[in-house]
């Protein structure tokens, strides 16, 4: 029997390739893990996770692993039916895998299993030569803090363990946690992980992280503070690159060891005078993981690989494995400071260089100096300090996920949505890219996902970006709504960049979704939907799609939904109607009025469509969808905020029906802590998410599970209607979140609906999720800051909506090529000021219209309107009405503050635990509530 390579896949391991299990003389399968006190779930599988070579304990249960105890394992796949270890003591552990039978048994025992009857290499023992490194300047703009005193501002210290993670914006992150060593952290790459934590030395003193003083999350790296030491982990964004510090108050002997995924019988080393590299063999390297790790360090150093018996510490805490290189690296003079890069490459040259010039170049500083650009380039600094600050992480944060694994995209979320979802992406790339005047790499993802859109116009997907891409080769097109989210953000960052040649570029791409979906979409062909009115789908314009092609996408057994919203969800409409009017823009641009009429009859149809279907005047309430004959379902989700969020200039409801749709959502669905995906009325309703007895967690994942993104949009819709002191609350509620809970600086998927504690909140879903942090990010700029830049028509709008708590800020907003909106305010006794500057150059055109709208009192706004200048002033006396500009080109008028009587003391929800829950009573209700439905498959 051909046994290919086989992997432990699991939660240790983010269910990647890291673990492969190794082939023994007795013809077993070993591999050596080490593990914390915790639940382990994992399967053994075949790279592709095919049926025949993906072994677990049971076909539907989980299974427990007992030590030293073997257990049968069959064939089979399934979600939830995996084995379980759960170690009594932290430490080193061996998993055996035998075929010695026609049943493999796993076997999993305590220690590492060291096989020495293969033979060994020789051990390093080498002298590094210190090599000169410049010494970068800094750059501080006038409007905000100096670097030292920003990152001072934004460092999250802590006296107990907390979870970060950091990305390196190729193919990997890191992730880990402080004041440990077993959980201190991995780097993982598009397959595989080769260095975990690391540990440090003071004149032959061991820094031990377990009792250090404190640790902090800094902008960029993590930091272990004792008596008289520091040492730090950065990961350097835009390459595979670590650099590894330990700082002291004074000269001394200072050492580190990096914690290595590299068998010793499996490896050997190449030395220079400058680096060492290590070249790992494909035998235990998957596709994917750099096999060549250089090393290098900032100073002279002594270069040795140690024993355990010699450094014990390094066995009983660190616990570091007996049969991995070990390389210890200490400085050859006394120093204050020892930097050590670890470069990760292809070959050996590229892993030389890499280190080479990372010390040459001084990178570990120049890491900094990219992290302060950054933050300084959309700057949001106010006198709520709490708030900046996560203001600040969520926008760091928002780079973890940035990659080029596959082209320049964005990851949905980590560990296991380390994957560009079109959907995800694109409502993320406003406030990962956009807000932060990153243009150039929005307009790669716009255009790496263009360029993979299905140009088979006999397929049901004919225009159709994809929903998820795994690799070059593994990509599927199951979304309805992920193209109109990608034609949307084209426009907007057309908007942001005034990049009129791109609007010209992708038109073609526009235009084939959109003849895509009147081919399919605007009738029943294709949908296999057989109660669909093909004769109402062609009246009422309005968009057509499956069950589960919304975001609200889970699916039993990847075939029947778990929320089915088909065929016409609410936010689906909105997307459709608002691709029709960036459409309709873009046409009048190139000149095709053709088109531009058709569409604009199309979007017109639509909003009457939607209007006369969607909306109950009686009850004055929004339909979620119209199910079967154009029925409408009233269950009470927050897609309906979606409806007024979504269009960017025309807006697809009334005023008033928008404040009704705002009022209901709000009333029935937000709590303090977030926004629920159903109504806790509901039948169908799930309070709490992950580990329940009564259901599988996907029953309730869009059925009451709190979703951080839809905050993003429920903020936008509050503010419209000059809700915000009621939206800072939330955004309040969730800077905490990303202060102090769960993996700190960014935020989780999800939320358990009901929560006991506010303060110790129940996160589910991935530790980290693209749009949680992105549209927190996007909130300030847009939203608070009512920043929104129209270069296509020439303007840049302003319409502050400040919490009223803020009394002073300064902002800086990037539009253009290179430019810059700088605002400041300042409020005090009645009278705000006002000054915006830009950077713009008087040559550049065509002109720039600069328009404002701010509120004078509760009763009047200045609406102000004037060409973009060098400087801009205005002060609002809000007693006497009176506004005073210093631009004599500049026209104004007082208008009357709209009436938001409808939103009048408007408060949130709160959670009725005293209500019965049928998931909570009948176990696998939903389940068996959907199996009897025998709702159309929809199989991908």
């Amino acid at each position: 029997m051909q046994i290919p390579t086989l992997y432990l896949k699991g939660t240790f391991n983010g269910w990647g390739l890291d673990t492969p299990l190794f082939k023994e003389q007795d013809g077993s399968y070993r591999a050596n893990l080490c593990l914390s006190t915790d639940l382990y779930r994992f399967k053994i599988s075949d790279s592709d996770g095919t049926k025949q070579w993906t072994l677990s304990g049971h076909e539907s249960e989980a299974t427990l692993c007992e030590l030293e105890q073997a257990m049968p394992l069959i064939n089979t796949q399934g979600i939830g039916n995996d084995l379980l270890f759960s170690p009594a003591v932290a430490g080193q552990y061996s998993l055996k895998v035998q075929f010695s039978s026609s049943t493999p048994t796993i076997t999993v025992t305590k220690g590492e299993y060291n096989d020495l009857s293969t033979p060994q290499r020789e051990p390093v023992n080498a002298h590094l030569i210190e090599v000169a490194e410049s010494q970068p300047s800094w750059q501080h703009p006038e409007f905000a803090m100096p670097h030292d005193q920003l990152f001072q501002q934004l460092t999250i210290s802590e006296t107990q363990s907390f979870p970060f993670v950091f990305g390196d914006n190729v193919d990997g992150y890191y992730h880990g946690a402080t004041y440990s060593y077993v959980n201190g952290g991995k780097y993982r790459h598009h397959q595989g992980w080769i260095l975990g934590t690391f540990a440090s030395y003071t004149n032959g003193k061991f820094n031990n992280k377990l009792e250090a003083e404190r640790a902090s999350l800094t902008p960029y790296g993590i930091e272990h503070h004792y008596e008289n030491s520091r040492e730090s982990l950065s990961l350097i964004q835009g390459s595979r690159l670590v650099s590894l510090t330990v700082s002291s108050t004074k000269p001394s002997a200072l050492s580190l060891i990096p914690e290595l995924n590299i068998p010793t019988t499996h490896s050997k080393v190449h030395i220079s005078d400058s680096n060492i590299v290590i070249e790992l063999s494909p035998q235990v390297c998957p596709d994917g993981c750099p096999r060549f790790i250089a090393i290098a360090s900032n100073h002279a150093v002594h270069a040795r690989e140690i024993s355990l018996d010699a450094h014990p510490e390094l066995r009983d805490l660190v616990q570091l494995s007996e049969s991995n290189a070990k390389f210890m690296l200490t400085t050859s003079d006394n120093q204050t400071e020892l930097i050590v890069y670890l470069g990760f490459a292809e070959t050996l040259e590229a892993a030389s260089s890499l280190v080479n010039q990372a010390v040459k170049s001084n990178e570990h500083v120049l890491h900094q100096q990219r992290v302060y650009e950054f933050l300084t380039k959309n700057y949001l600094w106010t006198n709520d300090l709490e708030y900046n600050q996560a203001v600040m992480w969520s926008r760091l944060a928002s780079r973890t996920f940035v990659s080029h694994e596959f082209g320049t995209g964005i990851w949905a979320g980590l560990p296991w949505f380390k994957d560009c979802w079109g959907r995800d992406t694109f409502i993320a790339l406003s406030g990962t890219s956009l807000v932060n005047g990153l243009f150039s790499e929005a307009k790669e993802i716009i255009e790496n996902f263009a360029s993979m859109q299905m140009l088979d116009e006999n397929s049901k997907n004919y225009g159709r970006i994809p929903n998820r891409v795994t690799s070059k080769t593994n990509i599927i097109y199951n979304t309805t709504d992920g193209t109109p989210w990608m034609i949307r953000e084209a426009l907007e960052y057309i908007n942001y960049s005034g990049d009129v040649a791109f609007a010209k570029a992708i038109y073609p791409t526009l235009k084939r979704f959109i003849t895509g979906v009147e081919k399919h979409y605007l009738n029943n062909d294709g949908l296999n939907e057989g109660s669909l009115n093909k004769d109402s789908l062609n009246k009422d314009s309005l968009m057509a799609h499956r069950h589960p092609d919304t975001w609200m996408d889970a699916k039993i057994d990847g075939m029947t939904p778990w929320s089915p919203r088909g065929p016409k969800a609410n936010d689906i409409q909105a997307l459709w109607f608002e691709s029709l009017n960036c459409a309709i823009q873009l046409a009048n641009l190139v000149g095709d009025s053709e088109s531009e009429k058709s569409w604009t009859i199309q979007a017109g149809k639509v909003k009457e469509s939607f209007a006369t279907k969607f909306w109950d005047g009686k009850n004055h309430r929004l339909a979620d969808h119209l199910s079967q004959d154009d029925v409408p379902d009233y269950s009470v989700r927050p897609n309906q905020l979606m409806t007024i969020s979504i269009p960017q200039k025309n807006q697809l409801n009334q005023n008033e029906r928008e404040q009704y749709i705002v009022k209901n959502a709000v009333e029935t669905l937000l709590f303090p802590w977030g926004i629920c995906s159903l109504q806790q009325e509901h039948v169908d309703f799930h309070p709490y998410h992950d580990n329940q007895v009564m259901y599988h967690k996907d029953a309730g994942y869009h059925n009451g599970t709190i979703w951080g993104w839809n905050a993003g949009f429920t903020i936008t819709a509050l503010n419209k209607f000059k809700q915000q002191d009621l939206s800072y609350q939330l955004s309040k509620n969730l800077a905490k979140q990303i202060l102090t809970q769960g993996c700190r600086g960014t935020m989780s998927e999800n939320l358990d609906a009901y929560q006991e504690d506010d303060r110790n909140l129940v996160e589910s879903g991935t530790f980290a999720q693209a749009w949680s942090v992105s549209e927190y990010a996007r909130n300030a700029q847009q939203d608070y800051l009512g920043y929104c830049p129209r270069l296509l028509d020439n303007q840049i709008h302003l319409t502050p909506n400040f919490p009223c708590c803020w009394s002073e800020l300064v902002a800086s907003l990037p539009f253009g090529q290179g430019n810059q909106l700088r605002l400041s305010f300042e409020s005090k006794n009645g009278i705000s000021h006002y000054k915006i500057q830009s950077n713009l150059e008087d040559t550049v055109s065509p002109e720039i219209t600069l328009v404002l709208t701010l509120d004078i009192n509760h009763e009047s706004v200045a609406v102000i309107s004037t060409p973009l200048t060098p400087s801009l002033e205005i002060m609002i006396d809000s007693h006497q009405q009176q506004v005073t500009v210093n631009d004599k080109q500049a026209q104004f008028e007082i208008q009357p503050k709209p009436n938001n009587a409808i939103l009048r003391d408007l408060q949130f929800a709160k959670p009725d635990f005293t209500r019965q829950h049928n998931s909570l009573m009948s176990k696998d209700y939903l389940l068996n509530k959907r199996n009897k439905q025998k709702l159309s498959a929809a199989k991908d």
